[in-house]
């Protein structure tokens, strides 16, 4: 069956030129492989439901992603918690606005995330502030590297071929809501005539460079796609008219990280 959402929620970034941008290094450049797929490192695909909270969703998986990946304590962050926050900075906590994905990184490298069992995705609470309780839990949870990755195949696919996921966004067009990629997970180029329906945020997770398409996991359940997963051939991401704001979040701070970050900082106020 087709999927219908109410509203998409990705919001292009605002140029900054104090982003820090990702580098693939010069010896993953020369010997990329001809395929990466991180689906098995991932966690399960989350379901956003009718909120447009898909930048909250992208970002949540690449947190959850890192924890695994850093073989730490694993769980699933808020990713109401994060909607919520990247929406307050942006000054329309009110709303269904959707937000864009350099405010949701830059909250959870500030506020960080709580555990969804702290603070659950019940969409009809979408407007309310968490409590202290999860800001508190979210100073232990902080993404403490992102970068922007810039809009070129090489980049993205070193970034990938490093053993990392990335964020981006995307213009949909109303091919990519058919029964056919519900059931396939094979979206196209748009064609002509398709009207654009709004912008959605989802995590790269590989590249197949022999079918010339990017692996990408989707917010709209397991049911959805490939288990969730679906493909965009590589000039979709390519052209700047349909794809934008590329971040990849390189290490979550752990309970014990933290620890010792705020006991030096005491220490060294104590100087």
């Amino acid at each position: 069956m087709p999927h219908k959402i109410k509203g998409y929620g990705w919001v292009p970034d605002l140029p900054d030129g104090r982003d820090l941008l990702y580098g693939a290094p010069v010896v993953a450049l020369g010997e990329l492989p001809s395929k990466v797929d991180l689906r098995s490192q991932c966690p399960p695909v989350y379901d956003q439901g009718q909120l447009g909270s898909c930048t909250a969703n992208a970002i949540g998986a690449a947190l959850e992603f890192d924890q695994m990946h850093q073989k730490r304590q694993v769980f699933t962050p808020s990713r109401l918690f994060i909607y919520y926050n990247e929406r307050a900075m942006e000054g329309t906590v009110a709303s269904d606005s959707g937000a864009q994905i350099r405010d949701g990184v830059k909250c959870v490298a500030k506020q960080g995330s709580c555990r969804e069992e702290k603070w659950p995705y019940e969409i009809e609470a979408f407007a309310r502030k968490p409590p202290a309780a999860c800001y508190a839990e979210g100073q232990k949870n902080q993404a403490i590297q992102y970068l922007r990755v810039g809009q070129s195949l090489s980049q993205m696919k070193g970034c990938l071929a490093e053993g990392f996921p990335f964020v981006f966004g995307f213009t949909v067009y109303e091919s990519f809501e058919s029964a056919a990629v519900a059931k396939n997970g094979h979206a196209g180029m748009p064609k002509a005539k398709e009207s654009v329906l709004g912008g959605h945020a989802v995590l790269a997770v590989g590249y197949d460079e022999k079918n010339q398409w990017f692996i990408v996991r989707n917010s709209w359940g397991e049911k959805w796609g490939m288990n969730g997963y679906f493909t965009l051939p590589y000039p979709y991401l390519l052209q700047s008219s349909l794809s934008a704001d590329f971040w990849t979040i390189r290490q979550v701070e752990s309970e014990a990280s933290s620890a010792t970050r705020k006991g030096k900082r005491a220490s060294a106020k104590k100087r």
